[in-house]
């Protein structure tokens, strides 16, 4: 294989031996390194050295004006906005700030961009066209079809004007106005942006002001798709003299059907670069190739089987200088280097990497969010956990975060108080801090606090350089103007506004870093080549590796956002969407014309809307180009595996830990009636939770869920009745007891809440959102239990949430007996009666068939019942009755609470259970058999077979039920 350019070289090197007077003209630096480099080999005797120059230093040769960095072009362009749209705004409105500007200004600028450097009459473009007649007679200069593209557009307009429509023509109508003076204004200042240069040149060019003093020695090599204003610069050039060395073969530029040609073939009607065409293109294309294509799931799984393919093709003896890896998708840039790193000793990467795609910027939008979240002096749990466990902060001080994550976890804190997270590390105390300074400065602080770690890598601290360089040339550009930092609000300024403006300054911060790249150094003509798409243009490789051949990857899908739309883009010749496919069709097929040993690598896994199949050039290669193509599709065979059951065996390990049960401490000693409701439910999960000791992943519950109300509620009727003891120093409950319980309830569910989420005791709670229904909810039940217990008066409160209950049972086991333990929500008595009773707050039934129902494993089993019960024999064990005692167990729920006649106790077979004396040896009798079950070394823990209850389990994912 021959390189274009160094068939190039030579040619040149033939022509002009000494190379004196030369000036040779490149789409690009790299393509321009590469031809010095082949030249370099032909010298045999000392020669001059050629000028070789890119296509915009030329043409910015012939222009004093300078071209800035697009940032502080749309600033300028915002100011310039200002002055247009408030000197022709009839309605008063405010022209929106620079950073809710910048997204449509980028997308302006971009527009005028393209006007000027298609060279196209802005005043008519810009022009409000809905008259016909108009149309007709001022655009006699289109052809037919321009003319009917553009009627066919403003057509759409006549026909029902809604608000929208309206704005799209008052703003358009106001186009050419910003257009004008955004140039004068520019150009004042001797500034421009690239199309306005080209622009410039193109037109002194033709008209005689931009002379040169020889253009006999200028040559353009390897262009392929030329804008307006270049075709005019080169065509001016050709024809005093210069020379145009095109980049093509005859395989697509011959052929109508291959968008690949499209721009050739029009050159070659060109009235003026058609004479450089005259001598036709090479067949490179068609020559014999190694070709394979390979389909992998997911782009990760192209990365590493690309590696692989790479290290077998380096075994087999392809020199690492003579391949190149393409790719269309910059996020596999990573991935693609820790694949190929052990197998070459050098490469080379010519390609930017996306600051956007950096664990830094992650950090970024965290911080930012962090305070878009901030209420008063709290910070939203779920910023500050991600925060607390970024590599990043990790990295400071690994105790004090993973210390600050579990206090936070084991509190519950939906809500952070910045005075928990200001600690001696300074880092925390940079992030955790309300902005005061504006974000510029915040971010600033922080980020070059991590790039000062020893511990961080080369690449994170450029990681670090490059957003700092970002955010001083945002200041750069911003403060000079005397405008108010973005993000930043005033004192007087609401919360909204303030979380408003941040949001704003993300918005802009992310559009920024988007556009933004990390350059990487090293040695351009050593070793294997890491490219992007358009920097492959004139060079060649005998290996090629081309990742990301699906649609929508290469090519991408559509084009950029633009304010001119299709149709008039069509009329005037601007670049439309199939202008860019057609590009990166002649790119695709360039690169591999003069290649040997093509690997192409595709995702073989198209997403949930069947979007991302095989780029069509990948079909176009398949069935148009007549080349022998191995293909192959890396998949795994779907072999489904059975799900096996899974069985525990109660081995010495096991029944070690059962034993342990039983020997707790004094406050969760025994087995509970939870861990008993949860044997019955299911063996295995109940060896998952109490055996095993599988604890559910620990995270902050922000959603106030039936559960959570629950605790609440107890918190409230403990608290309640608690206070009302150290007050009486006595159990006995009266109807007085019971006067100011509204404000009671109030005082008592504000300490709940402080005491649940760990709020600081002396300030106001604020109750917003789910917070406030679930302190009206809450509110509501507690009301109305004290509203019963006031009819029930007198009456003694025995027991409030009492814990230590244990119940001993003998078992023919090992270790020879078993514990049943609990705590009891509440136990009163009035006259003989006592009643054991449980809250719930659920959808709990008071009903039941029969005790033996309680035991056995069915869906209308009743664990409220089951569980009330348990906590029955344990009181019941505990202490001495008298015989004329009866013991009522029940629940308080919903059902039952709010009914007109408060109905306590359970309900067996229909008939409500006035003493469970009657009952509780029976339930005693199965509950034994339950432990025996539960201890004997022959049972195993297995799974249930009501899958139902299966679908709300902790550990499904463990057992893939």
């Amino acid at each position: 294989m021959t390189s274009f350019l160094k068939e190039l070289a030579e040619q040149i090197y033939k022509e002009h031996p000494q190379l004196d007077g030369l000036t040779l003209i490149f789409p690009n630096r790299r393509a321009a390194l590469y031809f010095q480099k082949h030249l370099s080999h032909l010298l045999t005797k000392p020669a001059f050295s050629p000028k070789l120059i890119t296509i915009e230093d030329f043409i910015s040769s012939f222009s004093d004006l300078k071209v800035p960095d697009k940032l502080e072009l749309i600033h300028r362009l915002h100011k310039t906005y200002h002055v247009v749209m408030n000197s022709t705004n009839s309605e008063g409105r405010s022209p929106e700030p620079f950073d809710q500007f910048y997204f449509w200004g980028d997308m302006l600028l971009r527009d005028f961009d393209e006007v000027d450097k298609y060279m196209v009459n802005a005043e008519q473009l810009f022009k409000d066209l809905r008259n016909q007649k108009e149309l007709d007679s001022s655009f006699d200069y289109l052809t037919e079809q321009q003319r009917e593209f553009l009627k066919n557009f403003w057509s759409s307009f006549e026909e029902n004007l809604s608000e929208n429509k309206r704005k799209f023509l008052e703003v358009w109508s106001k186009l050419f106005s910003l257009y004008k003076t955004f140039k004068k204004e520019l150009k004042s200042e001797g500034l421009a942006y690239e199309g306005m240069l080209h622009r410039v040149v193109a037109e002194g060019l033709a008209v005689g002001e931009t002379k040169r003093e020889s253009t006999k020695g200028i040559k353009f090599i390897g262009f392929n798709a030329l804008t307006k204003a270049e075709e005019k610069i080169i065509s001016h050039f050709v024809k005093h003299g210069s020379r145009v060395y095109w980049d093509g073969d005859e395989y697509y530029v011959n052929d109508i059907r291959q968008e690949a040609g499209k721009f050739l073939r029009e050159y070659q009607q060109h009235s003026i670069l058609k004479d450089t065409l005259s001598s036709g293109f090479p067949a490179n294309f068609r020559q014999p190739k190694s070709l394979r294509i390979f389909g992998s799931a997911q782009p990760i799984g192209q990365a590493k089987l690309m590696a692989q393919v790479l290290q077998e093709e380096l075994k087999k003896g392809i020199e690492p200088e003579d391949t190149l890896i393409v790719l269309p998708d910059e996020k596999l840039l990573m991935p693609v280097l820790h694949g190929i790193s052990g197998s070459v000793e050098k490469l080379n990467v010519t390609m930017g990497f996306g600051l956007s795609s950096t664990p830094l910027f992650n950090l970024v939008e965290l911080l930012m969010e962090l305070q878009i979240g901030l209420r008063k002096d709290h910070f939203n749990h779920r910023q500050v956990l991600a925060l607390l466990g970024h590599p990043y902060v990790v990295a400071v001080d690994t105790i004090a975060a993973n210390d600050k994550r579990k206090e936070i976890l084991n509190h519950n804190w939906v809500y952070v108080p910045q005075s928990f997270l200001s600690t001696s590390v300074k880092l925390h105390s940079l992030i955790f801090k309300k902005i005061d300074e504006g974000p510029l400065q915040y971010l600033a602080a922080i980020i070059y606090e991590i790039g000062a770690l020893e511990t961080l890598t080369t690449l994170d601290k450029e990681y670090a350089f490059q957003f700092l360089k970002l955010l001083n040339r945002i200041e750069e550009v911003i403060k000079p103007s005397g405008e108010a930092e973005i993000g930043v609000v005033t004192k007087q300024e609401n919360l909204k506004e303030q979380n408003k403006a941040l949001k704003s300054f993300l918005r802009l911060l992310r559009q920024l870093v988007k556009a933004q790249k990390i350059p990487f150094t090293g040695e351009p003509l050593k070793g294997l080549q890491v490219m992007g798409v358009l920097e492959t243009r004139n060079i060649d490789f005998k290996n090629v590796f081309i990742l990301s051949m699906n649609e929508g990857a290469f090519p991408s899908f559509g084009g950029k956002g633009s304010y001119i739309p299709f149709n008039i883009r069509k009329g005037y010749d601007l670049p439309t969407v199939e202008h860019q496919d057609a590009m990166y069709a002649y790119l695709f097929y360039r690169v591999l014309q003069r290649a040997e040993n093509v690997f192409l690598f595709y995702n073989s896994e198209t997403d949930v809307l069947g979007q991302g199949e095989m780029s069509r050039y990948l079909q176009q290669l398949i069935y148009e180009s007549g080349l022998k193509i191995e293909k192959e599709v890396l998949h795994n065979a779907i072999q489904p595996m059975p799900i096996k059951p899974i069985r525990i065996q109660k081995d010495t390990h096991v029944l070690e830990a059962l034993t342990r049960l039983n020997s707790g401490t004094a406050r969760f000693r025994g087995v509970s009636p939870s861990a008993l409701n949860a044997y019955i439910e299911c063996k295995l999960k109940f060896y998952f939770r109490y055996v095993a000791c599988i604890k559910e992943p620990n995270e902050v519950e922000e959603d106030l869920d039936a559960r959570v109300l629950g605790i609440f509620l107890h918190n409230v009727m403990e608290t309640f009745y608690k206070k009302l003891y150290e007050q009486k120093k006595n159990k006995n409950i009266e109807a007085g007891d019971f006067d100011n319980v509204e404000t009671a309830l109030d005082q008592l569910i504000d300490e709940a809440f402080i005491k649940t989420y760990r709020l600081e005791p002396n300030k106001k709670v604020d109750y917003e959102g789910q917070r406030l229904v679930v302190k009206e909810v809450v509110k509501r039940f507690a009301r109305r239990i004290l509203e019963v217990d006031k009819d029930r008066t007198p009456f003694v409160m025995e027991a409030v949430e009492q814990e230590g209950l244990l119940y001993n049972v003998k078992i023919s086991h090992a270790p020879g007996y078993a514990v049943v333990g609990g705590k009891i929500d509440r136990v009163d008595r009035k006259d003989n009666e006592v009643r054991i009773i449980d809250y719930k707050t659920g959808k709990d039934k008071l009903d039941f068939e029969s005790i033996a129902s309680l035991f056995v494993r069915d869906e209308k089993r009743n664990k409220a019942v089951f569980q009330t019960l348990v906590y029955a024999l344990l009181y019941k064990t505990a202490n001495t009755f008298n015989t004329d005692t009866k013991l009522v167990p029940g629940l308080i729920n919903r059902t039952n609470l709010f009914e007109d006649t408060f109905k306590f106790g359970l309900i067996m077979n229909k008939e409500l259970i006035t003493d469970a004396e009657k009952i509780l040896p029976e339930f005693e009798t199965h509950l034994k058999n339950l432990l025996e079950d539960i201890f004997n070394p022959a049972e195993v823990f297995d799974q249930t077979t009501l899958t139902e209850t299966c679908k709300f389990c902790p550990y499904q994912g463990i057992c893939y039920r």
